[in-house]
C-alpha cells in the first residue's frame, strides 16, 4: 500500500493534535497521526467535503502503518464504497483510487478542523476548539468542560 499524503499547509495542525503533548493530559490529543488522519477523513465524509490535494503535499503516514490496522482498512473500504457507490472500487487493482478518495476526504476534514481552530485562536492545544465544535454542531448531547474532557476523552 502506498503512503498517504496530506497538504503541507496542515503540518501545524498535525503537530498540534497528534505530535505535541497536551499539558493536562500529558499526551497528544490523537494518539497517532494515523488516528488523526482517520478522524479527519470521517469528518470530511460527514460534511461531504472532499478536496483534491492541489498544493504541496507530503507523506503523512506510511502505507504499511495504515495497512497493518484492520479498523483503518475497514474505514478506507467503507469511505471508498460509500463515495463511489460501486463495489468494484474494492478490487485490489483499485487500491490507489481508494487511497485517493480517502486522502480527499481527509483534506476536506483538515479544512474543517482548521476552521474550528481559527474560531478559537486562544486555544493553544486544539482540544477546546474541537470540543466546542462538537457541541456547536450537535456531535455531543450536552456541553462539556474542556479541561475535564481532555483528561477523560481519547480521540
Amino acid at each position: 500500500m502506498r503512503n498517504f499524503r496530506a497538504s503541507e499547509k496542515f503540518k501545524g495542525i498535525v503537530e498540534k493534535l497528534a505530535q505535541s503533548n497536551h499539558p493536562v493530559a500529558e499526551r497528544s490529543i490523537f494518539p497517532t497521526i494515523r488516528d488523526l488522519l482517520c478522524f479527519v477523513a470521517v469528518l470530511g465524509f460527514e460534511y461531504d467535503r472532499n478536496k483534491a490535494i492541489s498544493d504541496k503535499s507530503y507523506d503523512i503516514v506510511d502505507g504499511r502503518i495504515m495497512s497493518n490496522n484492520q479498523q483503518t482498512i475497514d474505514l478506507l473500504y467503507l469511505i471508498s464504497l460509500a463515495h463511489s457507490k460501486d463495489v468494484e472500487i474494492l478490487r485490489e487493482e483499485n487500491e490507489g483510487k481508494m487511497i485517493d478518495i480517502f486522502e480527499e476526504y481527509a483534506q476536506g476534514g483538515f479544512e474543517i478542523i482548521e476552521g474550528w481552530l481559527n474560531e478559537k485562536p486562544d486555544d493553544l492545544n486544539g482540544d477546546k476548539a474541537i470540543l466546542a465544535a462538537f457541541s456547536k454542531y450537535n456531535f455531543l448531547n450536552a456541553p462539556v468542560d474542556a479541561e475535564d474532557a481532555t483528561r477523560k476523552v481519547s480521540f
